[in-house]
């Protein structure tokens, strides 16, 4: 999938441009296409179960899930694993109430560019890609709630 979405020129290369579009999967059994949240502010979280920072990253967008989906947040787990029960299991222990997306083949992650997890991209109510951050500490974390807020606020 990587590969048509490249040759179609929807790989995202920077921090800002067009989301690439991707149907996938949840733990649910339900399909998920990135394109049907137009209108809203998207934050994909890319994490693994074999992550260690990436269950803080999970807690911290549940938070923010219930902070801001109210006015137009939508958060998306994409997990890697290739086992979706390990990320079923980590998200519910997690207590994790948004989609998790199952990325077993990682095409979807590999066109992100996740390569270090857990990354997590913004992408405003257009569908562009507005911001990319890494495991946050507390200096990160302020940028990226004034980025969500800034995001929220448009």
């Amino acid at each position: 999938m990587a590969g048509l979405l490249a040759a179609i020129g929807l790989v995202a290369t920077a921090a800002e441009g067009p989301a690439p579009d991707f149907a996938l999967a949840s733990t649910s059994g339900a399909n998920y296409r990135l394109s049907e949240y137009r209108g809203e502010v998207v934050a994909l979280v890319f994490w693994a179960s074999w992550c260690g920072d990436c269950r803080e990253e999970l807690e911290r967008f549940e938070r923010l899930r219930r902070t801001y989906g109210s006015v137009g947040l939508t958060v998306l787990g994409v997990n890697l694993d290739t086992e979706p029960g390990r990320a079923a299991a980590l998200a519910g222990a997690a207590g994790i109430g948004f989609p998790v997306l199952l990325d077993q083949a990682q095409d979807v992650s590999r066109t992100y560019r996740a390569d270090d997890l857990p990354l997590i991209v913004l992408i405003d109510r257009h569908g562009a890609i507005r911001a990319r951050h890494q495991a946050l500490d507390e200096r990160d974390e302020r940028g990226l709630l004034v980025d969500l807020r800034d995001l929220i606020d448009e």
